[in-house]
């Protein structure tokens, strides 16, 4: 696993557009005899390999920060109507609830988080690009540092992408008059980007990593993050709302996966829980995954540990969570939250009651956790789990990604990786792309991988059973519901529903106030338009 505090690093900060100074870090005592950290700078850093690893490292830090710890799970599940935005009250972090109730505005603090941390990503991955070629070192560790590189710009970008649609392109380090930068014209020209990174990466990069070094993206990464891409662009009969439309790419779509899956480098794991746990990180189902590393000090984005765990375990006497994302299911208090519709199409009745991923995906009253019985309390440590007290608002709480307490290494510093990109993902990529060309038998084949690994996690479990049907239109709307069910709360719901054309018609019938061509991308930050004249009458429409 990458450890980005066993080596010195750049902290590159980029504000927005702008790139900015240099704090310089170190963990040791071999790197800190080479020379003063006082006399390092931006022109003398990049001298050897092992600056060219360390400058690497710090172009993967933003992954740990806030985008998929924090964000991920609200505009993928709170926005794509799974989940509620929980806590104790409407008044706690109520920022998530205008994106829940679609009342967002620009100058939401959320989006500005969002974008200003992406590109930071990305300045520190253009830096990487740029001052490591001239750097006299071995060229296949060269090659593989540029690749990984160009593998995390493409990720940063996608996320931008997939939250703004069109967003300023910016390849390389940018001096003082070029920060402006406008968005393209079309949202072929970050794909395109994008591509060209990832197809660059794929040749370079090997196929696994071993000690330290694993965790670093892959040539399977590479072409899975392609794969993710091109079907984003992609989209089915009737489809014509997607902001991420340019044209059917669903032929290239199933060569990459298929490529993946005859790798032999991946396969899903035997028992479906095991995913979230310390003990599956990194697991032979895992493509690829942001790395945490607990007990590194700091707080949130200044340790090596990540916060999903923090953000939506319960909030109870006895379990330090904050309670956010919370499941809505048949239990959620009629009309909450002011919304009569709040249980129709709920996440926990998407599932068939057989499914063994119910259990394993969502706590809800009876379940024990930790030892401790949910939705109950008692008066103290020696007495029995025996006074109901429901530990979420809408009566369920995420039971993945919960480890066990005395696993966690302090506040917002679990060192539980959170996987961006995982071999079920890639199977129901395949089975999409496939039925999408008519191929629906033949889609079949990789649907019923995941429902079969599903069913044969517990013992005696009856369902899901292998999909029959080779209807496409039947076989569509089963992948999306496989989708939902295998990767729920993984922050994928929103966007799904969205590059398929489905957005208003499902969360609308949930009664959320869904705006068709308003509400399908996030508004750009107010503060970003507000200092680049290049983006000023460029605001995503409706904002």
């Amino acid at each position: 696993m990458i450890n980005f505090k066993k080596t010195i690093y750049l902290s590159l900060v980029a504000g927005g557009l702008i790139g900015g100074g240099v704090v310089l870090q170190a963990c040791e005592d071999d790197f800190l005899d080479r020379k003063p950290l006082s006399d390092l700078t931006t022109a003398n850093f990049y001298t050897s390999a092992d600056d060219a690893i360390a400058a690497l490292n710090a172009a993967y830090d933003p992954l740990q920060w806030d985008v998929h710890s924090r964000m991920d799970w609200i505009f993928g599940d709170v926005v794509g109507g799974d989940t509620d935005k929980g806590s104790t009250d409407d008044q706690d972090y109520s920022e998530i609830l205008q994106f829940q109730n679609f009342t967002q505005v620009a100058s939401a603090p959320l989006l500005m988080d969002f974008w200003s941390q992406s590109y930071d990503g990305v300045y520190r991955t253009n830096l990487v690009l740029e001052r490591i070629p001239p750097i006299e070192m071995d060229e296949t560790l060269k090659a593989r540092i540029l690749g990984e590189a160009k593998f995390l710009r493409a990720q940063y970008y996608f996320d931008l992408v997939k939250a703004y649609g069109r967003v300023p392109i910016i390849t390389k380090v940018l001096n003082p008059d070029e920060v402006f930068v406008p968005r393209p014209t079309s949202i072929a020209e970050n794909w395109d980007q994008m591509e060209q990174d990832l197809r660059e990466a794929i040749p370079v990069l090997p196929a696994t990593y071993s000690g330290g070094d694993v965790g670093r993206a892959t040539k399977g990464a590479a072409q899975a993050l392609l794969a993710k891409i091109l079907l984003f662009q992609s989209t089915p009969d009737g489809c014509s709302s997607s902001p991420y439309a340019t044209s059917d790419k669903y032929e290239e779509v199933v060569t990459l996966t298929n490529e993946i899956i005859n790798s032999g480098n991946y396969s899903l794991l035997k028992n479906f829980p095991d995913l979230f746990t310390l003990a599956g990180e990194n697991s032979s189902e895992i493509v690829f995954a942001v790395q945490g590393v607990g007990g590194t000090g700091g707080w949130n984005n200044d340790n090596d540990g990540l916060a999903l765990n923090q953000w939506v375990s319960p909030r109870t006497a006895e379990v330090s969570g904050w309670g956010f994302s919370t499941p809505i299911g048949p239990l959620t208090p009629e009309g909450y939250g002011g919304n009569p519709k709040i249980k129709v199409n709920n996440i926990v009745e998407a599932f068939e009651p057989c499914d063994p991923r119910l259990d394993y995906s969502i706590l809800m009253i009876g379940d024990t956790i930790n030892g401790q019985r949910y939705d109950y309390a008692r008066k103290d440590k020696d007495s029995p789990w025996s006074e109901f007290k429901p530990w979420s608002r809408t009566r369920y709480s995420i039971q993945k990604f919960l480890i066990p307490e005395d696993q966690l290494t302090g506040a917002a510093n679990s060192p539980l990786n959170i996987t961006l990109i995982r071999y079920a993902d890639v199977l129901l990529w395949n089975a999409e792309a496939l039925n999408e060309l008519g191929r629906s038998a033949e889609a079949l084949v990789s649907l019923n991988k995941v429902r079969t690994r599903a069913r044969e996690s517990k013992t005696a479990a009856t369902c899901p059973l292998p999909a029959t049907t080779t209807s496409q239109a039947e076989l569509r709307d089963l992948i999306m519901l496989e989708r939902r069910r295998e990767l729920a709360f993984e922050g994928h719901r929103f966007f799904d529903l969205v590059r398929t054309c489905r957005a208003s018609a499902v969360l609308t019938a949930m009664g959320r106030p869904f705006v068709e061509g308003k509400h399908n991308l996030f508004p750009i930050p107010q503060a970003e338009i507000d200092r680049n004249p290049a983006l000023q009458g460029d605001q995503n429409p409706g904002f």
